[in-house]
């Protein structure tokens, strides 16, 4: 601390202060002394620092000498190698020049040789030895012969070229008299020549050509009918014979072609196919004679059961050219497996071509057509003979109208996806669609009127009589058309479901199963169909109940006084439960409970319409409150009525209270009916102003 700041600090005019002044300066001075302390016993270990690092600088010398020497040697190492690395690229250059030269004076030296190969292999007979001088002519770098013609030297080639074409007249004579003698083992031997030679083509056409021919004649044999009038699949099986030959033939020649000449079924199978279109031609056109197609099947059938046959020998004969489609494709693919992309599909291209264009293709869709109009027949007349057992008639109690209709259409259906055709199949969906409906039709129409009680529900206090039989088969029968109409839409559902999966099979494109699910759909139209005449009966038997239900509506609600009160609280349970025993006998227990919740929604909503119209005392009330409940009571059990005959207890025990000061307690905390019309029930009992006071 500086003089000044202590004069300032402190007063030195008197002791005290001087002695404050004096211990400052003291302490002061001893951490100074302190410090200089410290700071001397720090200078010996600075004096060794500076020691290392006056000998480190020493050493620092050596080492930057030694690197600038290495980095100098460095450099000339680095140049050396630069001129070595252009030396030896110089002389691998000079290395590939004359591995280059020495190919083409080889190639050259082998053209010469290979040109007086063949020559002397023709002569010998030895066509695999010449074979393979070509492909060794070939094989070789067009460069060596442009560089013989460069020097103005004459065309090497030409020899080699002429002896290469005269080794394929050898191989093509030789094949053609081996053809010609049906000899197999020569006929394999030179076939595998040609693609050695460069004409792998020819040498699948060659083949080709004899297998047709064979192919030819196992066809003309296969052709031939014995029986043309037995009602067995006789023309379907010469058709399959006939697709078997082509099959085997072709799978022959892509057998030998697979390895050497990949992709080439397409020629085969150019050469192969007119033979099984001419074939399947003349069966189909001895099939149409004999099974007489080309008439009206109304004229040229005595029945539709005499149908079937002819309809399973054309679906059976359909699909067996829709599989031998389906083989060409396939083997098209394997064969074209080993080709890239463009070309694979160039190949399959060039077969899916020769399938649309052929003659067989024609046959098979007139064979189609044939199928479609027969099975049209077939269907239009067994629904129209189920229909016909169907009608109603006096004294019948049953139906099998659906168990008919789709027994046939099931059938019918599964005939056609058999046939292998997409389209057919379609065709036969629009058509099975279209007779259910017209099933689907006339159930309508015979629900639409049902017979006078068509359901069992007795008036009260009414005298049971002896029922007329004939009324009783009515309503039988009455309630199994109800029945079938349910059972139809079902079936109907299933029946699309079922065509889906079926006919899905077929389809190769998306196309394809957009269409036949489209189809498919219109079975759904049928089944809706089906559907509204269920609903029509459901409305028919509600409307049929109608009297009765207002017969006991009053009953529910009549202010008469009975002898026996449990009987007459009873009566409406029992009747309703007379009426659900009949009609779960009869129709299903989902259309049970449709009928009933109509049933019981309407005799609960004219219970309470008539209650309005009385006026009730404590003794009326409380009869109608008993019924009330006994009726919610039974309906408890039943689901779809509950919720209506609780509101109608809700109203009779309204008119049942002892005080019309308990009626909010009566309604509990959720009411179930508005509070202007507990309101006016409760004036039933009570004065207008007694009910508006308490609710």
């Amino acid at each position: 601390m500086s003089l000044s700041l202590l004069l300032e600090k402190y007063d030195v005019s008197t002791d005290e202060g001087l002695q404050k002044a004096l211990n400052d300066i003291e302490k002061e001075e001893a951490e100074v002394d302190e410090a200089l302390s410290g700071v001397l016993s720090r200078a010996y270990s600075l004096e060794g620092r500076l020691r290392a690092a006056s000998q480190a600088y020493t050493k620092l010398n050596d080492v930057k000498t030694d690197s600038q020497i290495a980095a100098d040697m460095v450099e000339k190492t680095a140049g050396l190698a630069r001129d070595v690395s252009a030396k030896v690229r110089q002389l691998d250059l000079a290395r590939s020049r004359v591995a280059e030269c020495q190919r083409r004076v080889h190639d050259l030296i082998d053209l010469q040789l290979c040109s007086a190969g063949v020559e002397a292999a023709i002569k010998a007979h030895d066509y695999e030895t010449g074979a393979g001088h070509v492909s060794r002519f070939l094989s070789m770098d067009p460069g060596s012969v442009a560089a013989a013609r460069a020097r103005g030297a004459p065309d090497p080639r030409d020899a080699m070229t002429r002896a290469a074409n005269t080794l394929r007249e050898h191989l093509v004579r030789k094949f053609e008299e081996a053809a010609r003698k049906e000899d197999e083992p020569s006929i394999e031997r030179l076939f595998k020549l040609f693609p050695q030679i460069g004409r792998a083509e020819e040498g699948v056409d060659l083949l080709a050509k004899y297998l047709a021919t064979q192919a030819e004649a196992v066809i003309r044999r296969a052709c031939i009918v014995s029986d043309a009038r037995s009602e067995a699949a006789v023309f379907a099986d010469a058709v399959t014979r006939v697709v078997e030959a082509g099959g085997a033939a072709l799978e022959r020649a892509r057998r030998a072609a697979a390895a050497a000449a990949p992709g080439l079924l397409h020629r085969a199978l150019l050469a192969i196919q007119p033979a099984v279109c001419a074939g399947i031609r003349r069966i189909a056109g001895e099939l149409v004679a004999a099974r007489r197609l080309s008439q009206d099947p109304a004229r040229g059938l005595s029945s539709a059961l005499s149908a079937e046959p002819v309809l399973a020998e054309l679906a059976l004969t359909h699909s067996r050219i829709s599989l031998y489609f389906s083989f060409l494709r396939r083997k098209a693919e394997v064969d074209a497996a080993p080709l890239k992309e463009a070309e694979k599909k160039t190949s399959k291209d060039a077969v899916e071509k020769i399938i649309a264009e052929c003659d067989l293709m024609r046959t098979a869709q007139e064979i189609l057509g044939y199928y479609l109009a027969l099975e049209r027949y077939f269907l239009e007349e067994s629904v129209n003979k189920a229909l016909k057992l169907a009608t109603p008639q006096v004294g019948v109690t049953t139906s099998s109208l659906v168990d008919d209709v789709f027994f046939i259409a099931r059938k019918v259906i599964r005939r056609a996806v058999s046939a292998g055709s997409v389209d057919g199949a379609c065709c036969v969906l629009n058509e099975v669609s279209a007779q259910l409906e017209r099933a689907a039709g006339a159930l309508r129409r015979w629900l639409r009127a049902p017979p006078h009680e068509p359901l069992p529900l007795g008036a009260p206090r009414e005298a049971r009589t002896a029922p007329d039989p004939d009324l009783v088969a009515a309503r039988l029968l009455y309630l199994a058309h109800m029945a079938e109409a349910e059972a139809g839409a079902d079936w109907a559902e299933r029946l699309a479901t079922e065509a889906c999966g079926a006919a899905g099979v077929l389809a190769r494109t998306a196309a394809e199963r957009e269409k036949v699910a489209s189809c498919a759909a219109g079975l759904g139209g049928a089944a809706a169909a089906f559907r509204a005449a269920q609903d029509l009966a459901l409305a028919a038997l509600t409307a049929a109940l109608t009297p009765k239900l207002q017969a006991w509506a009053l009953h529910l609600v009549d202010t008469a006084n009975t002898e026996d009160m449990e009987d007459d609280a009873d009566a409406l349970p029992q009747a309703l439960e007379q009426l659900t025993e009949a009609a779960r006998a009869a129709i299903s227990s989902r259309s049970v409970e449709a009928l009933l919740q109509a049933a019981l929604g309407e005799l609960a909503a004219r219970a309470e319409a008539a209650m309005l119209t009385g006026r009730y005392d404590r003794a009326a009330a409380l009869r109608v409150e008993r019924r009330a409940r006994r009726l919610a009571a039974w309906a408890g059990g039943a689901a779809a009525g509950r919720e209506r005959c609780a509101r109608l207890t809700q109203a009779a025990a309204l008119l049942a209270l002892d005080l019309p000061a308990h009626a909010r307690d009566a309604l509990g905390p959720a009411p179930r009916m508005p509070a202007p019309r507990a309101k006016d029930i409760l004036a039933r009992r009570y004065t207008h102003s007694v009910s508006h006071s308490y609710l």
